[in-house]
């Protein structure tokens, strides 16, 4: 069983004022991963795609103080996600465990939308 994980972005799904190139480009890899999910799923590869979206990494510290406060007030835990979330979802994925998921949309972004699997909701 082979395994595909691509990364992009909760800006992906969401968009974001003054992102329109970024915005596009993490789209286009989670309509990139939706194809190679359903041509790879014959050859047994699983293809995934992680978006994070608000997490605590070195270029979020960067964000004027005040600002990463009304980021981390829009998510459903009012605070930021951290990069082994992240990271364990991408162990978790790379693992023989998911042997029939296909395309998981990992949406790290603490509630700003839901994690969607196939199409259907799971939390």
């Amino acid at each position: 069983m082979g395994r595909i994980i691509n990364m992009a972005s909760v800006a992906g799904t969401l968009g974001g004022f003054g992102q329109a190139s970024y915005a596009t480009t993490k789209a286009g890899i989670i309509g990139l991963t939706k194809t190679m999910a359903l041509e790879g799923a014959r050859y047994g590869i699983n293809c995934n795609v992680v978006c994070p979206g608000i997490i605590n990494s070195e270029s979020f510290q960067l964000i004027p103080p005040d600002m990463r406060e009304r980021l981390a007030k829009r998510t459903a835990f009012r605070k930021p996600g951290e990069p082994e979330d992240v990271a364990n979802a991408i162990v978790f994925l790379a693992s023989d465990k998911p042997n029939t998921l296909l395309e998981l949309y990992s949406m790290f972004q603490g509630g700003l939308n839901f994690l969607l699997l196939a199409g259907k909701f799971i939390f």
